[in-house]
């Protein structure tokens, strides 16, 4: 149990005399507790006020640097559509924001929900039927088959009670629980009852422990309710833009300065300027960056929708593509959360699948697997285990109990570990037994054999029972040996009757692995993703699954929550890939501590147990399917199909994105260098051309540049071979010193080629400085938009991505108006072009392109070659 829980506990007045602890508190001393610890409830979620919302989302350094962008557009250039244009972008981002966030809130409705309304307790020695949220620490609670758990309570008296805890602790099976100090007290947790889990079987008192904020539920709904961390797109996108902020500030200073100097002898010169300077700060800054990611984020989830992923928060996508570690649960993400009959194993015979079984040995099979049960298929209910051989043999359950009714019997109890049941038979009466091995086993002196003749149990047949059955559980399997009697008449006392029987076979059950999990294991490897096993399952079990579908190696440790609380994590927790007995407080700690050593960690679940670590984690997945609601609404992304494989699908998408959003980037930051480059060199070396670009040429570049062919490459296919990358260093950024090395390069090679046309107008051909500028204005426009192409580097193929065909044709075709055009020309400065300065065009806004398509090389490291080591953090 975690510490915070136990110190809960303690803190309460449990301990406090109780006049009568089997009569339960006295009205008086009830209504005192409840004024002192509260009602028995989770707290409201504080709701944060949507004018706070707002300016949250507005404060985002991408949302602050665009706002300034269309103030100086408005204000300084009088560019009204322009800042209106860019504002619209701002206002669709914080809009995005809005409609994601409430998660948390849902998520804490969706515990409430769970709350039982209704609880019997005894209060000053009656029976009360109370409220539940009236529960106070020390009231004695009765519990019965079918009710749930209204508050944390210590059992103190209970007969063959079990508890599913799977939504809580991923426990598959129900757990049988005792008083303290009681036959089945395992010592373990074996006496404590969760609040919010589900009584299968048995009868129970109990005293509470804890109540609302203090219970192991309430303290999941506290971890839920701190806001989660960015995602690691989020982060990278912030540092962006305030490099790129702090770019554009230092452009648009220097700029005005050698402007203010080139030309303060004119008239304006001050205002010219300034202008001058605030178009190239506004054209230094990508504003198309923030619309291209939401389109490829919204996009990716589209298409990840139709492949049974739905996302429930934009940037999860991206984030999902550069995991490193991937948390699972066992419990309905590798295994299908339900019991099935596996094998059936007949007299001393070897284990077989029940379709290989002779048909008259699984009619003998069949007779006590499904008359000594208490399970129903319509309604659904009972047992589990119960269930799962009503499913595979209860075929003829109607005719069954029809020839045979049920006349007396013994339910299962933790002690004696099995169950018996008396029918009425034409031969006089039926026994029939269903138990734990070693407990049948004892009561049995012959075996039927596959004919179906009885002969003597000897030592090494019940060696040989207990070996097959042992090798069966050391497969996660559980094993029931069956066993009957024929008696002339209903004996007096029915237990005693249970020496003398027949072994009639055994069965074993287990919650199968999903078919498509060894496939995603795989592929999980191969993308190198760390794929670790976190249950609050037996270990055995958790072994046996992990092993079959490849996620452990026989021999490998299991690290279990026991040696947690007692040694901490491992040194590197990457080094154990299953842990078993994980309560929530430990699963945190390890998703904590992976992300506190630089991973990038997503975390799957289905229970209530996984709702704090589906929050802190990077990405929380959760099972659509056989998910709880708590984890639906606490995580990212939610799985539909409850297929693991769909996350392998959304690894790929999510890297997908990424790679776009980085050629988008390298797109962006290139071309907008040139422009820099292409202001600062012509005021240096050309002094006489005065202000080497007007502000309207330089927003028409934004214009035609920084939209449509940004967004074609925001959508470009993806690479096939994704998968067999390894994910991205969680140290890479978009913009490293060395990625902005290359761009500059880029960024040079392009306003290399523009200035080279201004040379050659200006001085070869003797064209007017006013003219020339036209052709270097041209020039770099065509080669902003065919580097487009090289920015999708290392893919070549050119015709793969339509979009961008149109796009950068249609910026070409528009340019051509622009020069061609008397109204464009008299707006933008330009002048029509004759055909050797239209080739001049052709050369200038090729060349740069071809010369780094010739070179081939991406703009950043692609890392490890696929299958090599992963890299560490």
């Amino acid at each position: 149990m975690p510490d915070a829980i136990g110190a809960m506990r303690a803190g309460t007045d449990l301990h406090q005399p109780i006049p009568d602890p089997s009569a339960g508190l006295t009205p008086e001393e009830a209504a005192s507790r409840l004024a002192e610890h509260g009602a028995n409830e989770l707290p409201p979620p504080r709701r944060e006020r949507l004018p706070a919302r707002l300016l949250r989302h507005l404060g985002e350094p991408m949302s602050l640097l665009l706002i300034a962008a269309a103030a100086v557009s408005w204000l300084g250039l009088g560019e009204r559509i322009d800042a209106m244009a860019i504002l619209a972008i701002v206002v669709l981002n914080v809009a995005i924001g809005l409609v994601q966030e409430g998660r948390a809130a849902r998520a804490l409705e969706a515990l409430r929900a769970m709350e039982s309304p209704t609880a019997r307790v005894r209060r000053g020695g009656h029976l009360a039927v109370v409220p539940a949220r009236a529960l106070v620490p020390g009231d004695l609670v009765l519990l019965a088959a079918g009710d749930r758990v209204p508050a944390d309570l210590e059992v103190s008296d209970a007969d063959t009670l079990e508890v599913d805890e799977s939504l809580e602790t991923g426990e598959s099976l129900p757990v049988a629980k005792a008083a303290r100090g009681r036959p089945g007290d395992d010592g373990e947790r074996a006496s404590v009852l969760l609040s919010g889990t589900l009584v299968t079987r048995g009868r129970a008192e109990g005293l509470v422990t804890a109540t609302g904020p203090g219970t192991e539920l309430g303290l999941i709904a506290g971890a839920l309710a701190e806001r989660q961390p960015p995602t690691p797109l989020q982060l990278e996108l912030r540092r962006l833009t305030g490099r790129l902020g702090t770019v554009a500030v230092g452009v648009a200073v220097g700029v005005f300065g050698l402007t203010l100097m080139r030309t303060a002898a004119s008239e304006g010169a001050l205002e010219r300027s300034f202008l001058a300077a605030v178009a190239l700060a506004v054209a230094a800054v990508p504003e198309g960056l923030a619309t291209v990611v939401s389109v490829a984020l919204a996009l990716g989830v589209r298409r990840m929708a139709r492949s049974g992923a739905i996302i429930r928060r934009l940037p999860a996508v991206e984030t999902l593509g550069s995991t490193t570690a991937l948390l699972s649960d066992k419990t309905g993400t590798l295994t299908e959360n339900r019991m099935h009959l596996e094998t059936v194993t007949v007299g001393l015979g070897d284990p077989l699948p029940p379709g290989a079984v002779e048909p008259e040995a699984l009619d003998r099979i069949a007779e006590v697997a499904v008359l000594c049960n208490d399970a129903s298929l319509d309604p659904r209910s009972g047992d589990p285990l119960d269930l799962a051989l009503l499913d595979a043999l209860g075929r003829r359950l109607p005719e069954m109990q029809g020839r045979h009714p049920r006349t007396a019997g013994l339910p299962f109890d933790s002690a004696r570990r099995r169950m018996t049941t008396l029918h009425e038979h034409p031969a006089g009466r039926r026994l029939l037994v269903k138990g734990a091995p070693e407990a049948v086993l004892e009561r049995c002196a012959t075996v039927v054999d596959g004919p179906g003749a009885e002969r003597p149990l000897s030592p090494e047949d019940r060696a040989r029972v207990l070996g097959i059955a042992a090798g069966l559980a050391a497969r996660g399997m559980r094993l029931l040996a069956l066993a009957a009697a024929t008696l002339p008449e209903a004996p007096a006392d029915l237990e005693a009757a249970e020496d003398g029987l027949a072994l009639v076979g055994m069965v074993g059950l287990r919650d199968p692995v999903r078919p498509e999990a060894p496939g995603a294991v795989s592929d999980f490897r191969r993308a190198g993703i760390h794929l670790l096993m976190v249950t609050g399952d037996h270990p055995g079990t958790a072994a046996a699954i992990a092993e079959e579908v490849g996620l452990l190696a026989p021999g490998d440790p299991v690290l279990t929550g026991v040696a947690l609380r007692d040694h901490g994590l491992p040194e590197d927790p990457l080094t154990v890939t299953v842990y078993a007995r994980v309560d929530p407080g430990e699963k945190l700690a390890l998703v904590e501590t992976l992300r506190d050593r630089g991973h990038v960690v997503a975390v799957t679940g289905d229970g209530v147990n996984d709702a704090p670590a589906l929050r802190r984690a990077d990405i929380g997945v959760a099972m659509g399917r056989g998910g709880s609601d708590v984890a639906r609404e606490a995580a990212d992304m939610v799985i539909t199909d409850d297929n693991l494989a769909t996350i392998a699908t959304a690894v790929r998408e999510g890297r997908g994105i990424y790679d776009n959003i980085r050629k988008v980037v390298n797109y962006l930051v290139a071309g907008n260098l040139s422009e820099i480059a292409v202001v600062v060199v012509a005021l240096l070396l050309f002094p006489a051309l005065g202000i080497p670009l007007l502000p309207l040429q330089l927003l028409w570049i934004n214009l035609l540049t920084d939209g449509l062919p940004a967004l074609a490459l925001g959508v470009d296919p993806a690479d096939p071979g994704l998968l067999s990358r390894p994910p991205r260093r969680p140290s890479d950024r978009l913009l490293s010193l060395r990625r902005l090395g290359v761009l500059s390069v880029r960024g040079l090679l392009i306003a290399g080629a523009s200035l080279g046309a201004l040379v050659v107008a200006r001085f070869a051909w003797n064209e007017p400085w006013t003219h020339a500028r036209g052709v270097m204005f041209t020039v770099l426009v065509v080669a902003h938009l065919l580097y487009a192409f090289a920015a999708r580097l290392p893919s070549r193929a050119f015709l793969e991505n339509r979009a961008l065909l149109a796009a950068v044709g249609m910026g070409v075709l528009l340019q051509l108006v622009a020069v061609s055009w008397g109204p464009a020309q008299a707006l933008l400065g330009t002048a029509p072009l004759s055909p050797r300065e239209w080739a001049l065009v052709a050369v200038g806004g090729v060349a740069p392109v071809a010369v780094m398509l010739a070179l081939g090389r991406p703009a950043v490291s692609p890392g490890p070659r696929p299958g090599g080591p992963v890299p560490s953090p």
